[in-house]
């Protein structure tokens, strides 16, 4: 990700998400520097349709937002972009992975349970914008099943 693909990232994070990142979170991700793991994908048009957001802290890697256009989802790019992500955390030393996930976004959660996560807990009415609640995953990047 860079500083030009911002805007459009916004603009797809606010189709996806019920409680966008605005354009700043986005930056703050880009001045992490090396210490942080932000990333687009684009299409054979060179539209933005998938982007992640990660860091790590010690040796626990965390997503910090991840989302793919609607209209290109179910082809692998959610999957491709985390298991990028755990190489790079892995690279830096981290054994592990963690994230929040609407507890009624199915697709991520089968997504996220088929790359080795496992549900660890429930952060009651986490989500500002519908009182939705968060499901805490967890994957242990050293079994080699979060791939």
């Amino acid at each position: 990700m860079e500083e030009s693909d911002i805007a459009a990232v916004a603009a797809l994070d606010a189709i996806c998400q019920g409680h966008p990142w605005v354009a700043g979170h986005f930056r703050d991700e880009l001045a992490r520097g090396d210490e942080g793991f932000s990333r687009v994908v684009v299409d054979s048009r060179g539209g933005i349709v998938g982007f992640v957001c990660c860091w790590t802290v010690l040796d626990e890697m965390h997503v910090g937002t991840i989302s793919v256009d609607p209209a290109a989802r179910r082809g692998g790019i959610g999957k491709t972009m985390i298991s990028q992500a755990h190489e790079w955390a892995v690279g830096r030393g981290a054994t592990a992975a963690h994230l929040e996930v609407r507890a009624g976004n199915a697709g991520a959660i089968a997504m996220y349970e088929s790359m080795g996560y496992r549900r660890v807990g429930v952060r009651r009415a986490y989500y500002a914008d519908n009182g939705e609640d968060a499901v805490l995953y967890f994957a242990d990047l050293t079994s080699g099943s979060a791939a």
